[in-house]
């Protein structure tokens, strides 16, 4: 796990590391979902979206 990163004198907490990490692969597995289908067939689509982006930043946090 990372420790405080210091940008331009502020230091940030990991967390806001690990979900900069993840907002690129999350926007490229939301398109392969888009473009799957898989988005119309869940019940709330915004609702999946966010529980996969949350699962990205747990893995990266645990395995990163």
């Amino acid at each position: 796990m990372l420790t405080e990163v210091a940008v331009a004198g502020i230091y940030l907490p990991p967390f806001f590391v690990y979900a900069c990490v993840a907002v690129p692969v999350f926007l490229s597995v939301r398109y392969v979902l888009a473009r799957t289908g898989v988005l119309r067939r869940v019940w709330h689509p915004a609702l999946f979206e966010f529980a996969i982006s949350l699962c990205l930043v747990a893995f990266l946090m645990l395995y990163v």
